[in-house]
């Protein structure tokens, strides 16, 4: 059963980038049901910040007391990841930051330690939505590719593509159907050229 992990970057439930990713979720679904979705909240997941300390080039996994080990592994079981963020001053959510930056520790397991908490021969596809309340935003939505390419790297996930949605401040996303129909379909051309893949 293909294993779906969608991470929601918003610390706001309900509101648009969890409007959005429900939406792309049940475009998902229209292409079939032989699926497993599993939705995650940064806010909920707590991750404090990396503090690097270093300890993961000397042991394998992160020594901090909260879920993140939990969290790499459904990474790794994973075969489509799908993150949300609302823009804030340029950038993801704070929630959503703290849990890439704790990749670090997958980082040091593939390359000082020689032994990868991430099964890097498995296809995995990776996904992003964004949205911005602003009409235009100073680099457009650009400035989270960078970041959101590094974490797919670092989990050897294929970074497929985004719905980048502005000018939620004026109409939001639950009265656009439009952008709605967007993100369905967004979500059935993913299962399609992951299925198209193999």
């Amino acid at each position: 059963m293909l294993k779906i992990l969608a991470i929601m970057g918003s610390p706001r439930k309900g509101k648009n980038n969890e409007v959005l990713l429900d939406n792309m979720l049940q475009g998902i679904q229209d292409v079939s049901q032989l699926i497993e979705i599993e939705k995650i909240y940064a806010a909920d997941v707590g991750a404090v910040p990396c503090s690097a300390c270093d300890a993961c080039t000397k042991r394998l996994g992160c020594i901090k007391n909260d879920s993140i080990n939990d969290i790499f592994e459904k990474y790794n079981s994973a075969d489509i990841i799908i993150l949300t963020s609302p823009i804030y001053f340029n950038s993801i959510s704070a929630q959503l930051k703290a849990l890439i930056d704790r990749n670090q520790a997958i980082w040091s397991s593939k390359y000082a330690l020689k032994k990868s908490l991430i099964n890097r021969d498995k296809k995995r596809f990776g996904y992003v939505i964004c949205t911005a309340g602003a009409v235009d935003q100073p680099f457009g939505l650009s400035a989270v590719v960078p970041i959101m390419d590094l974490f797919f790297k670092s989990i050897n996930t294929e970074y497929i593509g985004n719905l980048f949605v502005t000018n939620l401040d004026e109409v939001p996303v639950y009265l656009n159907e439009e952008k709605l129909k967007e993100a369905r379909t967004a979500g059935k051309k993913l299962m399609e050229e992951y299925n198209a893949s193999f």
